[in-house]
């Protein structure tokens, strides 16, 4: 039975799809952002950083993600582009530190994408089967977990920002390009995120704890995609 692509919520949730970047195990996925990463810290010019996003656009777009998606995943960066510009200018004058300052920014930007490619495109399932021989599968739950935090936070983001600013918080894209605003960005945002993150960190070590978790050597997995192809029969 053919399944409609469904399409994500928020940032970096998981979006299920038909295509190769699926299909491909989370071992090998893993690679390919290593791969990817390494190519992208050793780039230093131009021409070379346009060859590294020219990849990496490849690479999202394989896996059935859309233009709006890239937007909706790398959007927050632009703040940090913003701010390291703003440093840069301060220790060097423009526009010499023009380019320094965004190749700094386009390494970050650049070597995130293929981790986003990755949470876009692998269960967590998966992602623990695939590194259960190589790790402790404990170790492993608190890595996948923690990456599968992000999608949840970008959008615990998304839903403080739009509070704050309706109490008057300083948070727009505008409003920080002024390095005067940038209080309300730590108190209005950064701390109550924290508080967000240790709150739901506490929950799952809970909820994991209620489950036995850690109980045995060993632990099942549940296949969703054999189940799913089990039923469709």
């Amino acid at each position: 039975m053919h399944r409609k692509k469904t399409t994500s919520d928020y940032a970096c949730q998981y979006k299920e799809a038909n295509s190769p970047i699926h299909r491909l195990g989370a071992g090998w996925k893993l690679l390919i952002g290593t791969l990817i990463s390494i190519i992208t810290i050793s780039s230093r010019e131009p021409w070379q950083f346009a060859a590294v996003l020219a990849l990496n656009l490849l690479y999202y777009f394989l896996a059935s993600l859309t233009l709006y998606d890239l937007w909706r995943d790398i959007k927050y960066f632009f703040i940090q582009v913003i701010i390291v510009v703003w440093l840069y200018s301060l220790r060097f004058e423009m526009p010499a530190a023009l380019w320094p300052a965004l190749r700094s920014s386009l390494t970050v930007i650049l070597m995130f994408i293929p981790a986003i490619v990755f949470l876009r495109t692998t269960r967590v399932s998966e992602m623990m089967q695939s590194l259960r021989k190589i790790i402790p599968y404990r170790l492993s739950f608190l890595i996948f977990t923690s990456m599968r935090f992000l999608p949840l936070f970008a959008r615990e983001l998304r839903e403080i920002s739009m509070a704050q600013r309706l109490r008057g918080a300083k948070l727009s894209a505008r409003d920080l390009t002024n390095p005067g605003n940038w209080s309300d960005l730590f108190h209005c945002l950064m701390i109550p995120l924290m508080v967000r993150a240790f709150k739901t960190a506490e929950e799952a070590a809970l909820s994991a704890e209620a489950r036995a978790f850690g109980l045995k050597k060993e632990r099942t997995y549940f296949d969703t995609a054999l189940y799913i192809k089990e039923n469709n029969q």
